[in-house]
C-alpha cells in the first residue's frame, strides 16, 4: 500500500515529539505534547501521539487522513518491557503500518542519518546505543528509574533532593542550590518543615525527579555540590561510551535534552570526540518507517 504520509514519533517521559513527511519526504509540519513513554501507560500513550499528530496536521492546514492512510515509526521509552511493547502494538488506532522500537534505536538513526555509529542519549531517562558497521545493534543501559538511567534528568533530580534531605539532617551546609530545590519541592527556605519535602517524594515520579534537573543545571557555576553532580554524570555517560565502542572507531553523538549543559563535564578525550546528531528521534522514526515499508517492497 502507498501512504500519503508518514509520521515519526519520539515518545518520552517528558514529551513527544512527532514530524509529518509526505511519501515523497516533503515535510508537513511538527508538534509536540505530554509524554508517552510506555510506563504511564499503554493507551495514555496513543492518546498523546494521536492528539500531537492532529496538531501537526492543523498547524499545517490540512485535514487529518484516516489512520489507515499514514504510516508511523515510533521510538519510545519502556518498549524494552516486552509486555508494554506488545500491548501498546496491540491498542494501534488504525495506522496503516506500524513499527516500534526503543526511543535509542530511533534517536540512533536520527543521529548519523541510519549509518554506523554510536550514540548516549540523556533525557528523563538515559541509554546508549550503536550500530555497527555489519548491521548489528548494540543497547546498553534502559534498566529504567531509579535503579538505571544513570546521568539522567531524573538521576539528576535524584541526587539534588538527596542532598536536600542531607541539609534538613545537618549532614551537610546549606546552599542557594538546596534552598531552590527545597522551594520547588514545597520546601520553602532551610527551616521549613521537611513534611513538605515528605509529601513531595511520596507523589514523586521519574517526571518529577526529572523536573529538579534543571536546578542541577543552573546552580553548576556557584554551587560545588551541584557541580560535583555532573561531573558524576559526565562520567557516567564515559562508561556508556566505552562499553558501547571499546575501540573509538565508530562516530558518537550525545544527544536529548541533557547533552549541551552536560557536554563541559564529559572527560576531556571523550568531549573532543563527540559530534553533534545530524538530526533527532523523530527523524529517526521516519527513517525506520521508511526502511520498514522499503522492505516490504521488496
Amino acid at each position: 500500500m502507498n501512504y500519503k504520509y508518514l509520521i515519526g514519533v519520539d515518545g518520552g517521559g517528558t514529551k513527544t515529539h512527532v514530524r509529518i513527511e509526505t511519501a515523497d519526504g516533503s515535510a508537513i509540519a511538527e508538534a509536540t505534547a505530554g509524554p508517552s513513554a510506555l510506563m504511564h501507560g499503554r493507551q495514555m500513550a496513543w492518546d498523546v501521539i494521536c492528539d500531537a499528530v492532529q496538531t501537526a496536521f492543523h498547524k499545517a492546514g490540512i485535514t487529518p487522513p484516516a489512520h489507515e492512510h499514514m504510516a508511523v515509526g515510533c521510538g519510545l521509552s519502556g518498549v524494552n518491557v516486552p509486555q508494554w511493547a506488545d500491548e501498546f502494538a496491540g491498542l494501534n488506532p488504525g495506522f496503516g503500518s506500524l513499527a516500534v522500537v526503543s526511543d535509542a534505536i530511533t534517536t540512533l538513526f536520527g543521529a548519523h542519518q541510519g549509518r554506523p555509529g554510536a550514540i548516549v542519549a540523556i533525557g528523563t531517562g538515559s541509554i546508549g546505543a550503536a550500530l555497527l558497521a555489519d548491521g548489528r545493534r548494540r543497547l546498553l543501559g534502559g534498566w529504567g528509574f531509579p535503579s538505571g538511567d544513570e546521568a539522567s534528568g531524573a538521576w539528576l533530580g535524584l541526587h539534588a533532593i538527596n542532598h536536600v534531605q542531607q541539609v534538613f539532617d545537618g549532614c551537610a551546609n546549606s546552599d542557594i542550590f538546596a534552598e531552590d530545590v527545597m522551594r520547588f519541592c514545597g520546601g520553602g527556605n532551610g527551616n521549613s518543615n521537611r513534611n513538605n519535602i515528605l509529601d513531595w517524594l511520596a507523589r514523586a515520579n521519574q517526571s518529577m525527579y526529572a523536573q529538579l534537573a534543571p536546578l542541577v543545571v543552573k546552580h553548576t557555576a556557584h554551587s560545588l555540590v551541584a557541580c560535583s553532580i555532573m561531573e558524576k554524570a559526565g562520567n557516567a555517560i564515559a562508561k556508556f561510551a566505552s562499553a558501547l565502542d571499546p575501540s573509538t572507531q565508530l562516530p558518537l553523538a550525545l544527544c536529548g535534552g541533557l547533552a549541551a549543559p552536560l557536554k563541559p563535564f564529559l572527560p576531556l578525550s571523550l568531549r573532543q570526540r563527540v559530534i553533534s546528531p545530524a538530526a533527532d528521534s523523530a527523524g529517526g522514526g521516519l527513517i525506520l518507517i521508511r526502511q520498514q515499508l522499503a522492505r516490504k517492497c521488496i
